[in-house]
């Protein structure tokens, strides 16, 4: 992948030291020093903080001559230009160069910690299939696990194997050292991957230490009802929002019944009871949420939006907040959106090799319109994402019309629709095209104004991403019709269309094969046309919450428009002779995709059920 010549080091690319002194006063501890440190190449400070000068950000004692930055142009990784701006963003904004690589959509975190571990010969390990040892997790306590992105994997005969984003960082692992008395093996991993492992692996030890979860104090304790009882409202909110964000719930929902205040969070894609509060309780905690959000607080029958920013546990989240009145009190939905989340690449989608390869093919298009469908909670808009980090943002002009912003792309001139204000997708997608796009990417196709203008833009020389709400590839193409689209400019502009569905992951930590109904049997030997009595499925978990499953994948359909396609289409067929053309074509349907993902042992025959099946 990265050829090995392009990552020698040339003979200016050594240590320059300008006095022993003064270097032995100023420079991190070095492994002469303590023979507990791990035999790493001596990088000074730490390789991956570089500045354009080869100079560390912090306070200066050694200079190198040769950068991360220059590894990655001469691995043509990135481009000069864009090195020279990502390790000036680093030398103003104080962060690591990698995190601004990764920030900036420079560079894949997974193609970076390639890159990190290749270039000096420690392990890259995928933290999902390892098996982590909580004696070595004990040995490091969770803040500082968190302050510096690090994770003890295995602990034996007085070394501690540990993943690290930068294990070039001689004062992390001095620290770490010191205090855990062992000898350091570091091993590359990717950051979220580290983050993501640290809570599932210390919610691990409280299931064992279950005692730090009766005080309020303790950050890593699980949230219980009687917890709650004795909070004030500002408190409940706070220790809601936490668990919500350890248990990487996506929403909170806080319903009133009857007798019972409802608390739920949403996971993977399906609401989790949490726990029940007395409804006495209910008034307080709303009127705290509106005075969070900005709402106004005597309001009690109209509905009402907002939002505010919380920090916990090291990341940035924007809660976004909806009441609404129902018969018995104002319900409450909190969204939970990660601003310090790292957008996904293609390649973690979870495609297939053959669907990603037709999608890339589609993306390498100079004009066109791509079409992203699905329900909502589909994924459409992080597939539109990861799309936007393949283009080339230095050499093209991209323009974003979205509903909102969600998050942020560098290089990409993004526009939030506001109706008040009179910014529609309509009337901004006409002005857009009078600043010189090559990429637009339009949130969502609603009408019949905004899918003409699209399908114009698409025709006169733009390439064009988008998405509508459509069951599966060829009922894309039948609702831009239904919207009063002339089927000339839908069969002359639309270039693909991709059909997605998110499924739960199975746990990796509890799976199992499993004796499954008849009924499941019967639908994975329908679709895969071979018999199958066992699956692979989760028994529950402590890191899974017992649910068996934990993330979420895709399962795609992916319809390139071809002539026949185009005719057919033309003629008014039905849209089962459309379909069936497709699939003669060589249409991979989203059923099979996802009964492949169950041979393989991702999903559960189950799981596809659920989303994929309908009546029909």
């Amino acid at each position: 992948m990265y050829p090995d010549e392009n990552l020698k080091e040339s003979p200016e690319q050594s240590v320059e030291t300008q006095d022993s002194t003064e270097m032995s006063q100023t420079s991190t501890l070095t492994v002469e020093e303590d023979n507990r440190l791990p035999d790493l190449p001596q990088h000074g400070p730490s390789l991956l903080t570089l500045d354009d000068e080869g100079v560390s950000p912090d306070p200066p004692g050694r200079r190198l001559t040769f950068s991360f930055a220059d590894m990655l142009v001469q691995a043509r990784v990135i481009s000069e230009e864009q090195a020279s701006t990502a390790k000036e963003a680093a030398r103003r904004e104080r962060q690591p160069l990698w995190q601004i690589l990764v920030r900036d959509g420079l560079i894949m975190p997974q193609d970076l910690a390639a890159l990190i571990a290749l270039h000096l010969g420690l392990s890259m390990v995928d933290l999902r299939s390892q098996t982590i040892d909580p004696q070595a997790i004990s040995l490091i306590p969770q803040e500082t696990a968190r302050r510096y992105n690090v994770l003890a994997i295995n602990a034996k005969d007085g070394r501690l194997t540990l993943a690290m984003p930068d294990p070039t960082d001689l004062q992390q692992i001095q620290d770490i050292t010191a205090s855990t008395g062992h000898i350091i093996e570091p091993v590359v991993a990717t950051p979220e991957d580290i983050l993501e492992h640290i809570d599932i692996s210390y919610r691990l030890i409280e299931g064992v230490t279950d005692d730090e979860s009766q005080t309020l104090d303790a950050p890593t304790g699980r949230v219980t009802a009687s917890l709650l009882r004795e909070s004030t409202p500002a408190q409940i909110i706070d220790l809601l929002l936490r668990q919500a964000i350890q248990d990487h719930a996506s929403d909170i929902h806080i319903s009133p019944g009857e007798s019972r205040l409802r608390i739920r969070f949403r996971l993977d894609g399906i609401l989790h009871d949490i726990m029940n509060l007395p409804m006495e309780m209910h008034p307080s905690i709303i009127s705290r949420l509106k005075i969070m959000a900005g709402m106004n607080i005597a309001e009690r029958r109209r509905p009402q939006d907002g939002q505010f920013t919380v920090e916990m546990q090291s990341r940035k989240v924007d809660v976004r907040v909806a009441i609404s009145s129902t018969v018995v009190g104002e319900m409450a939905v909190l969204r939970l959106l990660d601003k310090g989340f790292t957008l996904f690449g293609l390649t973690q989608l979870g495609m297939n090799p053959q669907c990603l390869e037709q999608y890339r093919q589609l993306l390498r298009l100079p004009y066109g319109l791509i079409i992203v469908c699905g329900p909502t909670g589909a994924g459409k808009s992080t597939t539109l994402y990861a799309s936007l980090l393949q283009m080339d943002r230095m050499e093209q002009n991209v323009l974003s019309l979205e509903d909102p912003v969600e998050y942020r792309i560098n290089d990409v001139n993004q526009t939030q629709v506001h109706a008040e204000a009179g910014i529609t997708f309509a009337t901004q997608l006409r002005s857009m095209l009078r600043l010189d796009p090559d990429v637009i990417l339009v949130g969502e196709v609603r009408d019949e104004e905004t899918a003409s203008i699209a399908s114009q833009a698409a025709l006169t020389g733009h390439l064009v991403l988008t998405s509508i709400h459509a069951n599966d590839s060829v009922a894309a193409l039948v609702r831009l019709r239904d919207l009063g689209l002339a089927p000339y400019l839908i069969a002359s502009s639309v270039a693909g269309v991709i059909a997605q569905r998110m499924v739960r992951v199975v746990c990796t930590s509890c799976q199992t094969m499993t004796p499954r109904p008849i009924a499941e049997q019967k639908v994975y030997a329908a679709v895969m046309g071979e018999q199958q009595e066992q699956f692979i499925y989760g028994t529950g978990c402590n890191i899974c919450a017992q649910t068996g499953y934990r993330g979420r994948t895709g399962a795609y359909e992916i319809l390139t428009m071809s002539d026949s396609l185009r005719r057919l289409f033309l003629a008014d067929a039905t849209r089962d002779k459309i379909w069936e053309q497709a699939v003669q074509e060589g249409l991979v349907t989203m059923r099979r995709d996802g009964m492949l993902k169950v041979k393989s042992g991702i999903t559960t025959p189950y799981e596809v059920m659920r989303v994929l099946f309908s009546l029909d």
